[in-house]
């Protein structure tokens, strides 16, 4: 570890406890209790451990459960009460999809089948790369697909004899994947860890559970529009070269060389497309929320006579830390909710005047803040902490849905699209295949235009058609 680093982790515990002790200090105010300063700089020291990575994000987040008791700001036997919701069992139990898809050779087959649409055409190629990765990532961590996709674009590009770090194709492949998966992992609940994270704070705020049909209907719209957008901004700016229709041979004798569906990859369609429609379903059937129909479809996996999934694959695939972090920010975001410092927080949003630009202006100068603010600072579920609940609760005071902001937040906070500082991207960023400015160039345009769609339709779909929490 690099001598900076180690400077950062020391400032981060170093802020964190002076955070602390001045909120212990602080005497209480007209419009906020002891108990609510000091649980807000409980909140503010936990997020600048995440930011500085100064202790692991789940044991950051542990941490603050625990000294939330010792503070005196709640009973410990309620400290922990986000680790009892559906939605942390959702969290853990919907990445037994993830496992089962990385193992088996379906994507191969994808892989092939979009080789064979786009054929020797390099900008249909990279579209049906897009397409593929953004309705992947609806159903499976973005994460993943994006890791997943970017091998087989080393695959074509080997074949295709291109040079990753002088070939614009390359550059078009790894950025066009790297925001599909962003964008596709925001219009489900499954596509990604924050969404998660979202669905229970909506049902913390409004006390409803969050169909996974209102979830789409509120995001895949815009996600559904944006991806062409981005593909149009990418093809323009960088220009991918032709490809030698010859050089796509060995790709198709690959997947050719698979032969029929096998047994395993037949029982894994069966979870890929039966647990979204079972999800779809429980909008109208109550027992079938979307944490049961996980935890049912991960049995199924493990059953006898079925066995696609191991524990110890299923083990390896859940990402322990950041569904443990789930877990701490929905029991902290309630501890400072009890002791007031929500309904403070939302105060000082109603007094700085972004009421008086309307719903549309207001949400819309938020969201734009908070997404460059993201960019720089790609911390996105200690922003979804800190942000949610008094955006809700600003909502509300504006007569609109509470579950506009998370919906929103769930879906810009997912990566950004303008510098390669958010690790989704980082991933993408690598072997020099692109630039910076590369990425800025083709982001910028889509950046702004998917805060806006979202900022237009997320309010119009929850308020007109959904009626979430009102």
């Amino acid at each position: 570890m690099s001598t900076s680093k180690i400077y950062l982790k020391v400032i981060g515990l170093c802020l964190a406890a002076v955070f602390l002790v001045v909120g212990y200090f602080l005497p209480a105010t007209e419009g906020l209790t002891h108990a609510g300063i000091l649980s807000i700089a409980l909140l503010v020291a936990t997020v600048t451990l995440w930011i500085c990575d100064s202790l692991p994000m789940g044991v950051a987040g542990l941490l603050a459960l625990v000294l939330g008791p010792m503070l005196g700001l709640i009973p410990i036997a309620q400290a922990f009460t986000g680790f009892g919701t559906t939605t942390f069992i959702f969290s853990v139990a919907v990445f037994g999809l993830t496992a089962i898809v990385s193992k088996s050779d379906l994507a191969v087959r994808m892989t092939k089948v979009m080789v064979k649409w786009s054929g020797a055409d390099s900008k249909k190629l990279v579209l049906a790369f897009m397409i593929a990765t953004g309705l992947l990532s609806m159903v499976m961590r973005c994460t993943a697909v994006l890791v997943l996709f970017l091998g087989f674009a080393y695959i074509i590009l080997a074949s295709a004899k291109h040079t990753i770090g002088k070939s614009q194709l390359a550059k078009c492949l790894f950025i066009g994947i790297a925001f599909s998966a962003f964008i596709g992992g925001a219009a489900t609940p499954a596509g990604s860890s924050i969404n998660v994270l979202a669905i229970g704070m909506i049902e913390q705020a409004t006390g409803n559970p969050m169909p996974f049909l209102a979830w789409m209907v509120a995001c895949v719209p815009v996600c559904i529009v944006m991806i062409p957008i981005c593909w149009v901004a990418i093809i323009k700016i960088l220009k991918p070269e032709k490809i030698d229709e010859t050089a796509l041979e060995a790709l198709h004798e690959k997947a050719n060389a698979l032969g029929k569906l096998s047994i395993e990859e037949k029982k894994t369609l069966v979870f890929l497309v039966g647990m979204p429609v079972l999800w779809v379903l429980g909008t109208w059937i109550p027992k079938l929320d979307v944490t049961t129909v996980a935890v049912l479809g991960l049995a199924g996996m493990c059953a006898p006579g079925v066995k696609i999934l191991t524990f110890e694959e299923f083990q390896k695939a859940v990402p322990w830390t950041l569904c443990i972090m789930i877990g701490a920010v929905l029991s902290l975001g309630g501890m400072v909710s009890a002791n007031g410092g929500v309904a403070y927080l939302t105060g000082l949003f109603l007094d700085s005047g972004v009421m008086g630009l309307g719903v549309f202006g207001a949400l819309f100068v938020i969201f734009i803040v908070i997404y460059f603010a993201h960019t720089l600072v790609p911390i996105g579920p200690a922003f979804a902490a800190i942000l949610t609940p008094p955006l809700m609760a600003f909502c509300l005071a504006m007569g609109v849905s509470p579950a506009i902001p998370a919906l929103v937040l769930a879906a810009i906070l997912s990566g950004s699209l303008l510098v390669p500082f958010n690790p989704g991207m980082a991933l993408a960023y690598r072997d020099n295949c692109f630039t910076p400015l590369d990425l800025f160039k083709t982001g910028i345009v889509p950046a702004v235009i998917y805060v806006t769609l979202l900022t237009l339709w997320v309010p119009f779909a929850t308020t007109n058609l959904l009626h979430i929490g009102l």
